[in-house]
């Protein structure tokens, strides 16, 4: 595995970072044991970065995994608004981290230069954080070439999160040629750029995930890369394009096969933008939220690049979790 360094402190990580987003959706039904197995797996292929959050609720798995370990580096998230807010999330995530200062930490989710103005109580807690030695790095995630812009315009920004990829999918304000532009202006003015999103929350990996990752790992302005992963064979996979290797042709067939899940998040605004979109009439509205018929549902990728949350993705069903007929209510 390759490494980079970060900050001040020159954290080494990985190239390849495992997001934990997609595990976080399938505790309920996914015993924590299997969880940590393939996060430690994922370790001993030489992936050292873990990206969580607290709306991902996956700090206890890492927990489970790393305590004690100090090789691991974790990118941590708050969508706190105020400075009470990321004070608490910051002092909540060194607790079930079970550690004594955070790795890297960013305000998620910055939507526009207004959402950022708003959320300055959060952000000025941040840089305290750091100054007080609770945090190494920080910086910020998002879905926008503005807050991109913005970042770089920020000298105490270290570390930024953007959405990018092959297509532009998942980009909220413009396409990626926009956020090229963007990036280019983040890595002169020194800032580490991680791209998340890569897969387009999973709606590339059907037919373009190799592609699409070559893509991004290649990239001169990306320094590392953030996917998520639920299954053994996407470790194995992901690791040997993020090393440059080749994929024996029976773990591509594999992955290009494997039946896949659509997985709407609870936080799913009730917007219906994915109605109008899907071709099957898979998904359907609830209660006020989006739900899917899961054997209606032919893997397209169309309705996750439309959702202004972001709350819809497509994981392997194989390995630790099985496809259901229906969501349940």
């Amino acid at each position: 595995m390759r490494y980079v360094r970060v900050g001040s402190e020159n954290l080494r990580v990985s190239r390849l970072c495992f997001g934990t987003l997609q595990i976080g959706s399938l505790l309920a039904q996914l015993p924590i044991v299997q969880a940590v197995e393939l996060l430690t797996y994922a370790f001993e292929k030489g992936i050292t970065t873990f990206d969580t959050a607290r709306p991902f609720r996956t700090r206890d798995v890492l927990a489970n995994a790393f305590r004690d370990n100090p090789d691991v580096i974790i990118i941590d998230k708050s969508p706190a608004r105020t400075y009470e807010e990321m004070e608490r999330d910051i002092a909540e995530s060194l607790v079930e981290l079970d550690r004594d200062e955070a790795d890297i930490f960013l305000l998620y989710d910055v939507r526009s230069r207004e959402d950022f103005i708003l959320r300055d109580g959060a952000w000025n807690y941040l840089k305290e954080a750091k100054e007080m030695g609770l945090v190494k790095v920080i910086g910020l995630s998002t879905y926008t070439v503005e807050v991109a812009e913005l970042a770089a315009e920020l000298e105490e920004v270290d570390f930024v999160q953007v959405a990018f990829n092959l297509t532009g999918a998942g980009i909220l304000d413009g396409d990626k040629e926009a956020m090229e532009k963007a990036l280019a202006k983040l890595k002169a003015k020194g800032k580490f750029n991680c791209a998340i999103k890569p897969l387009a929350g999973g709606m590339l990996s059907r037919d373009y995930w190799q592609k699409a990752l070559e893509f991004v790992f290649n990239h001169p302005l990306i320094d590392c890369v953030c996917i998520g992963m639920t299954t053994y064979d996407e470790v194995d996979a992901n690791c040997a394009i993020a090393n440059s290797e080749s994929i024996e042709f029976d773990l591509q067939n594999s992955l290009s096969q494997m039946r896949r899940r659509l997985v709407i998040l609870d936080w799913c605004n009730g917007c219906e933008a994915c109605i109008p979109v899907c071709p099957t009439q898979a998904l359907y509205m609830q209660s006020g939220f989006a739900k899917v018929i899961q054997d209606r549902c032919d893997w397209c990728g169309k309705c996750g690049p439309v959702c202004p949350e972001q709350a819809i993705f497509l994981i392997p069903a194989t390995n630790l979790v099985e496809i259901e007929t229906e969501e349940s209510d």
